[in-house]
């Protein structure tokens, strides 16, 4: 079912996006279902639409909007055989690995080469990047692999890895949620990337109206990339403005 946060007198045009539970990015464990469907919304509500957003799993998520009972699905990264039932906005969301670290550890890197003389952690199934997965198959850095983010930052915490390559906003929140405010006092991020990934809102090429939907999505997202509002809600997320209430 399709939830729009707009009364029913409003007259802007209905938008209907499918979303996938993508923590913290896309969730409906944070306020406004996360904070890039918060900037989603609001992107859309500029350009004068009206957005609606329903979870799916993530594979009805985007044949229903394939097949043009959605106008939109959020948010994928790019594959080409995907051109050939979306068009793909500007990059929504930059995606930033970078590896976490205990303040009071000496961990500096600027190349792969460097992460040799580090013991590492990482989670199971993830990859990398390409230059870090060929280092870890010729054997010239070791990585310490656990189930689940948790359980790497409880290594971390006990100095049984040095550093845990993780995609930022996902380690923040992870940090946040499991872990008391001194555990959390400890750990920091080294402000090197290792790997940057793109992903996108995709139109459904099924509806005659999705070239005017992108083309004015587009517009009013790079108008809140070059004046600041895109940076925002990043920075609005890290400092935990999007975390629901707890229950009593």
């Amino acid at each position: 079912m399709f939830i729009s946060t707009l009364g029913q007198a409003d007259q802007k045009p209905s938008v209907k996006i499918t979303l996938g539970e993508w923590p913290p990015f896309i969730t409906e464990s944070q306020q406004h279902r996360g904070f890039v469907t918060h900037l989603i919304h609001d992107v859309l509500s500029e350009a004068g639409y009206a957005p609606a957003f329903a979870f799916y799993p993530w594979t009805r998520a985007y044949k229903t909007a394939a097949l043009g009972r959605a106008n939109a699905a959020a948010v994928w990264m790019h594959k080409a055989e995907r051109e050939q039932d979306f068009y793909y906005s500007e990059p929504v969301l930059n995606e930033e690995f970078v590896f976490f670290h205990l303040k009071a550890s000496n961990f500096e890197w600027s190349e792969i080469a460097d992460l040799s003389q580090y013991k590492l952690g990482g989670i199971l199934s993830s990859s990398y990047g390409k230059e870090f997965d060929d280092a870890l198959k010729q054997g010239k850095i070791n990585i310490d692999l656990a189930p689940n983010n948790q359980v790497a930052f409880l290594k971390l915490l006990a100095g049984r890895i040095d550093a845990l390559p993780l995609e930022k906003s996902v380690g923040l929140a992870s940090i946040r949620e499991q872990f008391t405010p001194e555990q959390q006092a400890l750990i920091t991020f080294h402000p090197k990337r290792l790997l940057e990934n793109h992903s996108f809102l995709l139109v459904s090429k099924a509806l005659e109206n999705s070239p005017q939907i992108i083309e004015d999505f587009n517009q009013i997202l790079m108008k809140y990339r070059k004046d600041g509002r895109y940076q925002a809600y990043f920075d609005r997320f890290e400092a935990g403005e999007y975390d629901l209430e707890p229950s009593n």
